[in-house]
């Protein structure tokens, strides 16, 4: 008897008794780094504070929208669900396929009502995300009206539910440089810690961004400048808080409510004289947060150190709903805490249509970039953690890079076999 893919992933699902399965929130943001540059009020992520989790350590396994998207929705890794770049005409990414598990369709198996509300950048939007177990879809329109939505399909709600809250902010950070001169400094907010002298040394794909990319809209910025930027971000980041606070609203309660906040990746914040998102890996770009609310306090209930990734999400929601993925993916579920992760592995394509690969490996103390051309970049987080040193080369370093060259090279070996379906 052949199953169809819907019969394959409702057949591997195994489920708790209907009464004890959580209804589940997953509320996303859009390029919002864990590093933010100032202070911000943000009362209704405190909400969540008494149940949540925070992942302190949590990287995301691509800077870059589309291809982070597609981790976070699978559980695998770029190369793997072959979203290695942006859905968009200007890029050169291939839509998800819809042929592989996502949280969606796994918790609609299981019997649960699903709802994507906002930004998707996953391809094939015009044709509704049914296929991807999305029964209720409404596109992005406006983050306010993305958060209403789904308030109120919330509340119409009676079983068992999961909801994915995909908004904009902060990535509206693109603006800026037309508004800079309205925005107000923030008390608090300083200027970066290194700038684009910075950059001497260091591999030509980030000079190149500055010099021929979005890097250009902000190469004359003064510190006083910086700021600004820095101080519109927190902003943007505080407008995605009430945002988190609309939909919190229509929550029957958090004792019955997964209910994660994370994002698909981070902002250079000036850091290295750097604007928004491109080719390369600092700590600001790769950081993101990761808060999880789950009741019973399965993930423990002090702050988690342990490495992780966006590819985690998926395998955890399904644990946390008492589910089973039904495929082997490249995340780990985080409820069998801690995980034995020494390090992360994380990798970049292409910034629209011009290709520049980097692969990454981030343990606790160490970060290497590998660029496929062949600049590297090896960083001491230890004593240098804002990444002003590059020690690729270094002597003194030889048997710590040839370490981290060989674990780097192990991890690509699968990117190049082919991948299975």
């Amino acid at each position: 008897m052949t199953l169809s893919r819907r019969e394959f992933v409702a057949a591997a699902v195994a489920l708790q008794p209907p009464a004890r399965r959580p209804n589940v929130l997953v509320f996303m943001t859009d390029q919002e780094s864990a590093l933010l540059p100032g202070p911000v009020q943000l009362p209704n992520r405190a909400r969540l504070e008494p149940g949540a989790v925070k992942f302190t350590s949590a990287f995301c396994n691509t800077p870059q929208c589309s291809a982070a998207r597609s981790s976070l929705l699978t559980g695998l890794e770029p190369h793997q669900t072959g979203v290695l770049t942006n859905v968009d005409g200007s890029s050169l990414g291939k839509p998800l396929d819809s042929k592989l598990p996502t949280v969606g369709s796994v918790f609609q198996a299981a019997g649960y009502s699903t709802g994507y509300f906002g930004k998707w950048h996953l391809g094939g939007e015009s044709e509704g995300l049914a296929r991807f177990g999305f029964a209720t879809h409404h596109p992005h329109r406006k983050d306010e009206e993305d958060a209403l939505q789904a308030a109120e399909w919330i509340r119409g709600q009676r079983g068992p539910w999961l909801a994915w809250v995909s908004i904009i902010n902060p990535h509206d950070i693109y603006q800026l440089p037309k508004l800079l001169s309205e925005v107000q400094p923030r008390t608090g907010v300083l200027p970066p810690r290194t700038g684009l002298d910075d950059l001497k040394g260091r591999p030509s794909e980030q000079r190149e961004y500055v010099d021929k990319d979005q890097g250009r809209a902000t190469r004359e910025y003064t510190p006083e400048d910086w700021v600004r930027y820095r101080t519109y971000y927190c902003e943007l980041v505080e407008a995605a808080d009430r945002c988190l606070g609309t939909v919190l609203d229509a929550l029957p309660g958090l004792d019955s409510t997964v209910v994660v906040y994370t994002s698909d990746h981070g902002d250079a914040l000036g850091e290295h004289g750097l604007p928004f998102k491109g080719p390369f890996m600092y700590e600001e770009l790769i950081s993101i947060p990761l808060w999880i609310c789950a009741p019973g306090a399965p993930l423990g209930k002090a702050p988690r150190t342990d490495l992780v990734t966006q590819a985690d999400l998926a395998p955890t929601l399904a644990s946390l709903a008492g589910l089973t993925w039904p495929r082997e993916v490249s995340g780990v579920d985080l409820t069998r805490q801690p995980n034995d992760r020494t390090a992360v592995f994380l990798e970049y394509y292409a910034k629209q249509k011009w290709v520049n690969p980097i692969r990454t490996i981030r343990t606790r103390r160490w970060k290497l970039n590998w660029y496929d051309r062949g600049n590297k970049e090896l960083y001491d987080l230890a004593t240098d953690p804002y990444e002003t040193r590059n020690r690729a080369g270094d002597a003194e370093l030889k048997t710590v890079q040839a370490d981290l060259e060989k674990r780097l090279t192990a991890w690509r070996k699968p990117l190049l076999a082919p991948q299975p379906k």
